[in-house]
């Protein structure tokens, strides 16, 4: 049996609205058949794409610059504005999949396949304990559901989820659902009493929420990516592990575990968190360049660094 995670004293609570309205869209999602789902994840996408001009924007830039790196898919406006298309409904078809999911949902998009698993238990056969990062691709909070009902003690690190509106409520439920939450304000202590009680702690690869951050080449152009993983692994002597969730053609979900990266505690600190943090890009940029048009990202990151131009101290770009 999991072990039961206590939900944080300090965790504000959701308001009784909030609660209700994410019951009853995941009831709802557990129950709609597959042509329903597909329906209204793209009417979601249609509605989200019209009326969030910077979250358009945002996605816009990075296909822009990642095809200056010459994605194949991505070569001409028009292949493009599909690929846009298909990630903002690959946005909303994961959020209703893992609120579908939570309901006990059947059918395709219930038992997530898996590769690469025995890459994560060799991490976990030293001292059963990993720092695994993940970043926004497919159905990544699936992929942490499933874990934690695999038996697997998760902690993650968030910011706002889903929406302002049902955040609360929504990191309630993971929190039922045996998965603990914490933000960045509450530093590496509660993530590190996870690893020493031998849990996971998940971390998302391309996230905005993180204190400590470093600049490196992402499909050729500068992009900040944070730190936090890296240094977790390093103080916790713990292996970084490298995974992601996608979504299938058939409508099912697969877990990927593509690689592990292990702390050598004979480098000085800083020079042995750059090299980790490479290993989380790397992992990364293969990860959305086969999957680009399940990446959710929806704020400016390919090139990002270079934009922000005199405003921002000068870093250093690592190169692969």
């Amino acid at each position: 049996m999991p072990a039961t995670i206590a939900p944080s004293n300090s965790s504000p609570q959701p308001t009784t609205l909030s609660v209700l309205t994410l019951e009853f869209v995941s009831r709802i999602a557990a129950i709609l058949p597959e042509t329903a789902l597909q329906a209204a994840a793209s009417l979601l996408a249609l509605l989200d794409s019209a009326f969030s001009e910077s979250r358009r924007q945002g996605l816009r830039h990075n296909l822009a610059a990642i095809a200056l790196w010459g994605h194949p898919r991505l070569r001409s406006e028009a292949t493009r504005r599909d690929a846009e298309r298909d990630v903002f409904r690959s946005y909303h078809r994961g959020c209703l999949d893992y609120l579908a999911q939570r309901r006990g949902a059947r059918g395709p998009r219930a038992i997530p396949r898996f590769t690469g698993a025995e890459r994560l238990y060799r991490a976990l056969a030293s001292g059963r304990v990993a720092v695994v990062t993940v970043p926004h691709l497919g159905n990544w909070e699936l992929a942490g559901l499933t874990m934690a009902r695999l038996g697997f003690q998760i902690h993650v690190v968030t910011g706002v989820q889903v929406h302002a509106a049902v955040s609360r409520a929504v990191r309630a439920a993971k929190e039922a659902d045996r998965i603990a939450v914490s933000t960045p304000e509450d530093g590496f202590m509660p993530l590190l009493r996870t690893l020493r009680r031998g849990g996971l702690v998940v971390l998302l690869a391309d996230g905005d929420v993180f204190a400590r951050g470093e600049t490196f080449l992402f499909f050729g152009a500068p992009a900040e990516f944070p730190l936090g993983p890296a240094l977790l692994s390093r103080r916790a002597g713990a292996p970084l592990v490298h995974a992601y969730a996608i979504r299938e053609r058939d409508g099912g979900q697969r877990i990927v575990f593509d690689s592990v990266d292990r702390p050598d505690p004979t480098r000085p600190v800083a020079e042995d968190v750059i090299r980790l943090t490479e290993g989380v890009v790397r992992a990364l940029e293969r990860a959305v360049a086969a999957n680009v048009t399940q990446w959710c990202i929806f704020r400016p990151l390919v090139g990002a660094a270079s934009d922000a131009g005199a405003d921002t101290a000068p870093r250093v770009t690592h190169a692969a």
